[in-house]
């Protein structure tokens, strides 16, 4: 679609990230290939590097997903587009996504992002109803954004490395005055983590089972953007509040190493207070 692009960022890819990209890359102008992956899979650049419309920047280091958003979007405003589909490398485009984001994106100068819905066939049920609404916050996988308002509310974190970049960058685009939109009207597929549905009597648990240095970076950033926006949007910290106890209760009840991941949640709060951010280092400990 003229003036959309797309950008899809890589950590050591599986084959099947050939498919997801597939999936969207006739929906848009070009995608933006950028890859973190300190050592490459010939195999896989290779494929990727067959497909049309793409364009391949490989960073030779894991700058994380902020930086390599940025990049992205950088690069897409140099080519002269006006939107930018972000992707993860395990998510996967329905046929109409970028023509009901783009519909949706087009109704108010105002908007920042118009995020599809999430669907993840092991803890979703489809949808009974349809309907579009702002929202707070969203992940990154699967959001259209306005690059006229991301030049003026500035780039994602660049520190945060990885995890809670996406809560950041919406709480800031409505600080600017802007507005994230959410619809099931269209959706993608993604896996979040290794994420299975649990039940205990009347209780839903979905634990994601994300290895310790994850958690280490989503506990750092959850205190650190909870920290600088809680006098503007109180409510986010009530819900980032619920989502973190509800987070821990599914690790401490149905995941594995819990020590490994007890020493990691720890010293990410060790780290947010003393203000050390960015790629985790052990000599910060």
């Amino acid at each position: 679609m003229k003036g959309v692009a797309a950008a899809v960022i890589l950590y050591n890819p599986e084959p099947n990230v050939i498919v997801n990209i597939s999936s969207y890359i006739n929906q848009v102008d070009i995608v933006y290939v950028i890859d973190n992956s300190e050592n490459l899979n010939d195999c896989v650049v290779s494929k990727i590097n067959e497909l049309i419309n793409v364009r391949y920047i490989w960073n030779r280091s894991n700058l994380g997903i902020a930086s390599g958003l940025n990049i992205a979007a950088n690069q897409a405003i140099i080519d002269g587009f006006s939107f930018l589909l972000t992707m993860d490398q395990d998510g996967k485009a329905s046929a109409d996504l970028i023509e009901k984001l783009y519909l949706i994106a087009l109704t108010s100068n105002d908007i920042g992002i118009v995020a599809a819905e999430h669907f993840d066939p092991d803890i979703h049920e489809n949808f009974k109803i349809k309907e579009t609404k702002e929202i707070l916050f969203t992940m990154t996988s699967g959001n259209l954004l306005n690059l006229s308002n991301y030049k003026i509310t500035g780039g994602f974190l660049d520190k945060l490395f990885i995890d809670h970049v996406d809560h950041e960058y919406c709480l800031r685009l409505k600080k600017h005055g802007f507005r994230t939109i959410s619809t099931n009207e269209t959706f993608i597929y993604h896996k979040l983590g290794q994420a299975v549905k649990k039940k205990i009597l009347m209780f839903t648990f979905c634990p994601s089972h994300h290895v310790p240095l994850r958690l280490y970076y989503r506990t750092r950033n959850r205190f650190y953007v909870n920290n600088l926006y809680k006098n503007l949007f109180p409510n986010y910290l009530k819900i980032d509040r619920k989502n973190m106890i509800r987070e821990l209760i599914e690790i401490y009840l149905f995941e594995k190493d819990l020590w490994g991941k007890t020493i990691m949640i720890l010293r990410g709060y060790i780290h947010y207070k003393k203000n050390i951010m960015g790629k985790y280092n052990s000599s910060g400990d």
